[in-house]
């Protein structure tokens, strides 16, 4: 006995030892096989006991189920003459002939010829007290159709008789299948009982056998790894000084062994120097973005003040010369609007605005413009007021129509017209303004000209911007205004797309500026 166990012992040792020289992914599919197999098995041994069990009790009571459908069709039967004897109405004799089909069609599956066993017998006797009950009442429904008055009272009393001796040999016969019915059901439940108890049992083994075979599959899988992740956890608080595992698995968890310990070794080199140029390399960022910062801000204002000498002395000379030619009314008038607009600039330098303000400092230039060229421009407007909230950066939009008066309308003395639109563009979440005018139009070398030069101030980081204003006046002749505004734009959104200069089909040049609707 003891050299059997001691050879059981071995030969689950060596298969041990060959489950563990396999990959992680074999031993995971011998486990997951071997434990689906015994599943299954459980599986299919439950349904077949169940399935058994269930076809016992079935069997047990067809005989009284088909008896009582069978006595029901013959009580429809019965019960659709009587309504047509009595009311002869087309649905009543629709009904008799329905139930009559079905009746006479599970007729024929009865016993056809006599019998020494007495249920086969019973069936017989029914089947003839049928045939008898469906001439009888087939002869009564005829007679009334004929109204034969005799003939319909005959065969209706000889239905009635016959249906009642049919429904008593039917209800024997039920009782008679019953009473054997019971005493086989109560033999197959015993004989049932004791089944499911054995498969219960032998069940329940399997279950535990399974159960143990996968504990003991998954814990050569688990059990290293829960060693490795006990060590990787005090790898992670910095506590390099852990024991190496050295291990001689031949499985992907040996693989893993072996590269931890390479790698606590490499971290154990390392990691002084590793924290020191972290450090290094934070201070040189901190100071990176700092002087960034104060480089964005302050060029981000010297764009905004290139506007503001060139439209101020233009401004000044045009109320100069209506103080001399004038009143004092409208001098004074000319000079409040002059003062907005500076003070539009004062209380928004270098900062953005909303585009209500934008338009309301631009009313005050139009104004401005209007003393100064009189009737030779007509201005519109079209503003959807929904939007006029939004954010954008300040002296945008007056640049904008001074360059089409300046160059697109230069040459217009009468019927210049200039047309500014607010429009909220809520498929692409953006607000839209269009600037145009019926002037002369683009150049399209100076328009590509522009665009160039925009680009080329485009933001190279979070905190840069490249600007190089005189050299463009001096050898590119491109208006500063435009280029100022385009960059400043892109600045503001940090994106390209915000700025276009389109040419009208009728002449002309439009401006079209697309602000996030944020």
């Amino acid at each position: 006995m003891t050299d059997i166990k001691l050879q059981v012992t071995k030969f689950f040792s060596k298969l041990l030892n060959l489950f563990r020289e396999r990959s992680i992914r074999s031993q995971i599919i011998i486990v997951l096989s071997l434990s689906l197999g015994v599943f299954m098995f459980v599986f299919i041994l439950s349904t077949g006991i169940y399935r058994k069990s269930i076809s016992t009790v079935e069997n047990s009571y067809k005989t009284n189920a088909d008896l009582d459908k069978y006595l029901t069709l013959l009580t429809e039967t019965q019960d659709a003459f009587q309504s047509y004897m009595q009311y002869r109405t087309f649905e009543s004799i629709d009904k008799y002939y329905h139930y009559l089909a079905l009746s006479e069609e599970t007729t024929e599956t009865l016993q056809k010829q006599p019998s020494s066993i007495v249920a086969k017998q019973k069936e017989y006797i029914i089947r003839q007290l049928a045939l008898s009950f469906f001439i009888y009442s087939g002869n009564a429904v005829a007679a009334r159709r004929a109204n034969n008055a005799y003939e319909t009272d005959l065969y209706y009393k000889k239905t009635v008789q016959c249906f009642s001796f049919l429904r008593d040999e039917v209800l024997a016969l039920n009782m008679m299948y019953f009473k054997a019915n019971a005493e086989f059901y109560e033999i197959n439940k015993k004989t049932t009982s004791s089944l499911l108890t054995i498969s219960i049992i032998l069940i329940t083994i399997i279950i535990i056998c399974a159960i143990l075979f996968i504990y003991i599959g998954i814990s050569q899988i688990i059990l290293p790894l829960s060693s490795i992740s006990a060590v990787a956890l005090k790898v992670a608080d910095r506590d390099f000084d852990v024991e190496l595992f050295n291990s001689t698995r031949k499985d992907e968890i040996g693989n893993i062994c072996r590269a931890f310990d390479e790698m606590i070794i490499s971290i154990r080199e390392y990691i002084d120097t590793i924290w020191l140029k972290a450090k290094q390399e934070n201070e040189l960022r901190e100071k990176e973005i700092e002087m960034r910062a104060l480089i964005t801000d302050a060029h981000f204002k010297a764009l905004q003040e290139q506007i503001q000498p060139h439209f101020l002395f233009n401004t000044l000379n045009t109320g100069a010369g209506l103080a001399m030619m004038e009143g004092a009314d409208k001098t004074c008038y000319f000079l409040e609007q002059v003062a907005d607009f500076l003070r539009y600039n004062i209380q928004h330098p270098g900062h953005d605005a909303s585009i209500k303000d934008e338009l309301g400092m631009l009313d005050n230039y139009i104004y401005i413009m209007s003393v100064r060229f009189g009737n030779r421009y007509k201005f519109i407007k079209e503003i959807d007021d929904a939007v006029v909230n939004v954010r954008m950066p300040n002296m945008i939009l007056q640049p904008l129509v001074e360059n089409c008066i300046k160059h697109g309308l230069k040459d217009v003395t009468e019927n210049g017209e200039i047309k500014i639109e607010v429009k909220n563009n809520f498929d692409k979440n953006e607000i839209n303004i269009f600037i145009s005018d019926n002037g002369c139009g683009f150049d399209s070398d100076i328009k590509e000209k522009i665009i160039a030069a925009s680009k080329s101030r485009e933001i190279l980081s979070d905190a840069a911007l490249i600007v190089k204003t005189s050299e463009m006046d001096q050898n590119e002749h491109i208006s500063t205004g435009l280029v100022n505004v385009i960059s400043r734009l892109q600045f503001y959104f940090k994106r390209n797309d915000v700025f276009t200069i389109l040419s009208n089909e009728n002449g002309g040049t439009t401006f079209f500026l697309k602000i996030p609707n944020v």
